[in-house]
């Protein structure tokens, strides 16, 4: 005799499943969020559920050929793993990248600077532009989008990043040049411009005082050094490094730790460079815009102010 546990098919219906999610969540995020993680898992597992949803009033059964990934799914969800690592991707800038554990996963914060990069440039966009810290490759990659004229270099320390960066490039049709070095302690390719007319990056700003304070989810999952530092030597060789090879219309734009914000602007003067702090869309002092010379105007990011 079968003695297996019958389940009912409503059990994976899609109004069980969703709230088995929000269920399953409740005590790694807030119900808002749980919501939120729940949609877009079943959305990537199952595109096209909520017109299915709408047409059977959430009765209707997810496919059996997809119940093991969901489970799967939510179960590293219900550890504190990020979304995007249990995706296998990640949006930024409208490009869909491909993520995995050990990479970096780009912020919707880093997206807002990105977006007001190529709106400060559109009138007289780079010719070359470098890549500090890349990562996954989403700066280098949305910057490469968003001017096909330019030539977008990118570096990073960790084979494992570079890998999946290029994949995201071939993916994307993008093309941009890749090195795995360490920045401050290496030189870059010789075949590389002696001049940049953008420099952004990214870099490891979090002190590790703070390392209590931040999200256990980004401790525990995501890679500590590209995360965290120990002091603000980076930001001194970007800043040394944009004196000497920033172009005179050049410009550096990079992600600062709201808190020290100011500190780092102070740094860069060190280096002849002039600076504006801009915030974020939650107000907080998020990046740093630096060139040589006088600072020309410009606007706000949407919604924030901006303090010289």
């Amino acid at each position: 005799m079968d003695k297996r546990p019958i389940v009912s098919r409503e059990t994976f219906s899609l109004a069980a499943l969703l709230q088995e999610g929000r269920d399953r969540l409740a005590s790694v995020v807030s119900p808002e969020e749980a919501r939120a993680m729940v949609r877009r898992l079943l959305s990537h597992l199952w595109p096209g559920w909520e017109a299915i949803w709408l047409a059977t009033r959430g009765e209707a059964s997810l496919p059996p050929e997809k119940r093991s990934a969901w489970q799967a799914a939510l179960h590293r969800l219900a550890q504190g793993e990020p979304l995007a690592y249990v995706l296998g991707e990640v949006e930024f800038g409208g490009l869909a990248l491909k993520i995995v554990p050990g990479v970096f996963i780009p912020r919707p914060e880093t997206e807002e600077w990105a977006f007001w990069v190529v709106r400060q440039l559109a009138a007289s966009p780079p010719r070359t532009v470098l890549d500090v810290g890349t990562g996954s490759g989403a700066l280098a990659l949305f910057l490469a989008s968003a001017f096909p004229s330019a030539e977008v270099f990118a570096l990073d320390k960790s084979p494992l990043a570079l890998s999946v960066a290029a994949q995201n490039a071939r993916r994307l049709g993008l093309s941009v040049k890749w090195a795995q070095l360490t920045f401050g302690h290496e030189s870059l390719p010789a075949d590389w411009p002696a001049s940049w007319d953008l420099m952004v990056s990214n870099p490891p700003y979090i002190p590790w005082s703070f390392w209590n304070e931040t999200d256990p989810r980004v401790r525990h999952f995501e890679p500590p050094e590209a995360l965290f530092c120990s002091d603000f030597s980076l930001y001194a060789t970007l800043g040394e490094f944009a004196h000497k090879f920033l172009s005179e219309r050049g410009l550096l734009v990079c992600e600062v730790f709201p808190p020290l914000g100011q500190e780092v602007a102070s740094l860069f003067q060190k280096f002849s460079l002039s600076s504006v702090i801009l915030h974020d869309f939650h107000g907080r002092a998020r990046w740093i815009a630096a060139c040589k010379g006088e600072f020309p105007t410009f606007a706000p990011a949407s919604g924030s102010s901006s303090a010289r």
